[in-house]
């Protein structure tokens, strides 16, 4: 028991009790300490900050870095588009680099490459996952942002060109929307390639979501090819998983043309389509699906093939159109605007021919398609080769 003294005022203690008073006392103090501790630091905010220990006696909080989001500029639409055709392939060598300075010394403005390899597989690595599984393991154009890059810094406007219904590597994946053969198997045309069925909903959905990376990668405008039923090859063997024979083949085609088509409008991506230059001087669809009056309402431009090697002998009586390049360009454009009306006419940009089939194709059979064009009306017009060797030509007026 502890003692009080009355004359010295104070509590008297024995050395036991005082040493057990000493280190209760101490405990006290440490309890104090430690629950101050676990309070402050609990206070921290986890959600905006690292705490990096540095030793037992200190803490640095470092702010977590900010992410900068990638800006994508696009390239304003030439007044007059003078474009070529590149590969994946040229897209993804050196070889770009060469066509670019030949591009640049020349006056041509507008590349148009493709973004699948010819089986169908995307030529670059998508950001979207729903197009991994038609992604090539090795893509050919190993940087799509560089090449973007560098063709916007040059000013050359950029065109995506997606082969639609023409696509093994789709049909590969998704074999229920394929076209197959009556022999058993999936349906090839006469190059081996594999065809998706126009009705598949499935296929315009893919061709919006690779439009849509396509266009935010930075490419300036969406050309879609191939928008039509097959039409070389054993046709008559081919069986449809999803068009019915009831149906008009028009019918299908306009319907992609207004939901793949309509949607890049909506969404203010450039769109165009190309056509078989035919279309341009036949109303009834060709039976392949195509028809002016269905594409015109859904698109910004309409690339009609208006290559004079390919239409046949005695078109408007010349006995080898391809001899005539002007005339065979400058009639099937005039049709195609009568067709839909004058002020169509800015919404035509067709391809032209640079390449020796049916006759060998000289400088100045390429300026007379361009000639041609321009007399029509058109707002531009694009040259191809299938290997991207373009015969010199004065492209500037």
């Amino acid at each position: 028991m502890i003692k009080y003294d009355r004359m010295k005022r104070s509590y008297c203690f024995t050395k036991t009790q005082f040493r057990i008073l000493v280190v209760g006392l101490v405990v006290l103090c440490l309890l104090v300490v430690a629950g101050f501790g676990y309070r402050s630091f609990a206070s921290q905010p986890t959600s905006d900050v690292r705490v990096i220990t540095m030793d037992t006696s200190q803490a640095v909080i470092e702010p977590e870095p900010i992410v900068q989001p990638v800006v994508i500029e696009h390239v304003a639409l030439p007044d007059e588009v003078r474009g070529i055709y590149w590969t994946a392939q040229t897209a993804g060598t050196k070889r770009a680099d060469e066509l670019l300075t030949y591009m640049k010394s020349t006056g041509l403005n507008a590349a148009v490459i493709d973004v699948k390899m010819d089986n169908g597989q995307i030529a670059f690595a998508p950001l979207d996952a729903i197009l991994t599984p038609y992604a090539m393991k090795k893509p050919a154009v190993s940087d799509l942002n560089g090449l973007l890059l560098k063709l916007k810094d040059q000013g050359i406007y950029r065109i995506a060109r997606i082969a639609v219904m023409r696509d093994s590597a789709f049909a590969s994946v998704k074999p229920a929307s394929a076209l197959k053969s009556n022999g058993g198997g999936l349906w090839r045309d006469k190059t081996g390639s594999m065809w998706i069925d126009p009705a598949s909903i499935d296929v315009a959905a893919y061709a919006i979501a690779l439009g849509r990376e396509a266009y935010a990668r930075g490419f300036d405008e969406v050309q879609y090819d191939y928008v039509r039923f097959a039409s070389d090859g054993k046709i008559a063997s081919i069986v449809y998983p999803m068009y019915k024979s009831t149906q008009l083949k028009n019918d299908v085609i306009k319907t992609f043309f207004e939901t793949v088509g309509g949607l890049m409008k909506q969404e203010k991506i450039p769109v165009s389509f190309d056509v078989f230059g035919l279309v341009c001087v036949s109303t009834d669809g060709l039976g392949i699906g195509q028809r002016l009056v269905d594409v015109f309402p859904n698109t910004d431009f309409i690339s009609p093939m208006v290559y004079p090697s390919h239409y046949a002998n005695g078109f408007e009586g010349f006995a080898n159109p391809a001899s005539h390049p002007y005339d065979v360009v400058k009639i099937s454009l005039d049709k195609g605007i009568a067709q839909l009306g004058a002020p169509s006419a800015k919404a035509f940009r067709p391809w032209l021919q640079d390449f020796d089939i049916g006759a060998v194709y000289t400088s100045d059979k390429i300026e007379a398609q361009i000639k041609a064009a321009r007399d029509a009306g058109a707002s531009g017009w694009i040259l191809w080769n299938a290997r991207n060797v373009y015969e010199k030509a004065v492209y500037v007026k």
